[in-house]
């Protein structure tokens, strides 16, 4: 009794027992009232004695054929049923099938083989069920691809500085170079990247997982970006690129948590500077969109991205240009924190960039 088959056929043969018997009985109680009836007002050619339902006043001829209608009755009603249960148990074959093949696929996917799908066989809520399980599969390929991919960046990231790291100490204990500052400045440099790339990871790996907590306050949102732009005049006026901040006179408070917004804009104009040639500008805007929201840009004139890149740019260690991407310094974090800190103030992210002229970065913030 626990298959749903055994179960839907039963179901089946229940109904149409109850249901035929039912009509069985009324027919049979139908056809020998109205026949006796007939009798008693045709009584010169039926040998009624007594208007009642039953035969010990009838005739044998008409006791022939009331028997003769009980036993089509009967017969009708046994095919009935049995035509009933054969239809059950295809409709239960039907219908359980699929489940029973979305119930195989299910726990190959749990032992491992995510590249299980089911077949779409129709477009009823069956159907919707095993389009559901392979969206489902889908996704979870997808993860799996993108735990194991972002294991393998990790492990690359972390391998280039901890090789200069240990490169530089071998030479020093062998005595093939002195450790000098200008030896160690190097060696210090790795160590703060590492720092900086453990520091993200732990931090991206907290909000996908929305274990991120965000202390959110009214915030005076043109405050807090001419204080980040503030701190990057230095390095821009070093490198000969112009940077000034255009918040629109009238913007609203916003309901954010100040200190991930900062980082997000520092990611922002830490990623302009590193690809704005000397001459070139960066500016950051926030204006009042459409729908309420903030929208804060940081637009440069550097090198651009390439249209087939920037449906990617937001990836885990995702870099066009791996190797001009290392030699700036990047390890492809900042741009998916970003992302991730925006979509925890429930805001987006968008990019738009043509090659050689420059990109331009916007996300939305909620007014408070």
């Amino acid at each position: 009794m626990n298959s749903l088959s055994v179960k839907l056929s039963l179901l089946f043969a229940g109904l149409a027992l109850l249901s035929i018997g039912a009509m069985a009985i009324w027919a049979n109680q139908t056809v020998s009232t109205r026949f006796t009836s007939y009798c008693e007002q045709h009584s010169n050619t039926c040998m009624c004695v007594q208007p009642d339902t039953s035969m010990m006043g009838l005739g044998q001829a008409e006791r022939d054929f009331l028997q003769d209608s009980q036993r089509s009755l009967g017969i009708a009603a046994v095919v009935a049923i049995a035509v009933a249960v054969a239809l059950g148990i295809i409709v239960s074959i039907l219908v359980t099938s699929p489940m029973r093949e979305l119930a195989v696929s299910a726990r190959k996917i749990a032992s491992g083989d995510l590249a299980q799908r089911v077949k779409h066989r129709s477009d009823d809520e069956v159907g919707e069920v095993s389009t559901a399980f392979n969206t489902m599969a889908e996704k979870l390929e997808m993860k799996e691809k993108s735990r194991k991919q972002l294991l393998a960046d990790v492990a690359h990231e972390l391998r280039n500085p901890l090789s200069v790291v240990q490169g530089n100490l071998e030479a020093w204990l062998d005595g093939v170079i002195a450790p000098t500052p200008e030896q160690i400045a190097p060696v210090y440099d790795e160590t703060v990247l590492l720092n900086r790339l453990i520091t993200d990871l732990r931090e991206l790996s907290l909000a996908e997982a929305g274990q991120l907590k965000l202390y959110l306050e009214e915030t005076d949102l043109a405050g807090l970006i001419n204080t980040e732009v503030a701190v990057f005049q230095a390095r821009c006026q070093e490198k000969d690129v112009s940077l000034h901040a255009d918040p629109a006179p009238d913007l609203p408070q916003v309901n954010i948590d100040s200190d991930r917004i900062r980082q997000a804009l520092h990611n922002l104009l830490e990623n302009a500077l590193r690809f704005s040639a000397p001459g070139g500008s960066i500016k950051v805007s926030a204006v009042v969109g459409k729908d309420k929201n903030v929208v804060v840009s940081v637009s440069d004139t550097g090198s651009g991205i390439d249209p087939d890149d920037l449906p990617n740019v937001f990836d885990h260690f995702y870099k066009a240009d791996k190797a001009r991407q290392r030699n700036y310094g990047g390890a492809g974090i900042g741009l998916s924190l970003v992302r991730k800190y925006v979509e925890l103030h429930g805001g987006r992210i968008w990019v738009e960039s043509e090659p050689a002229r420059g990109s331009t970065f916007s996300f939305t913030l909620p007014v408070a």
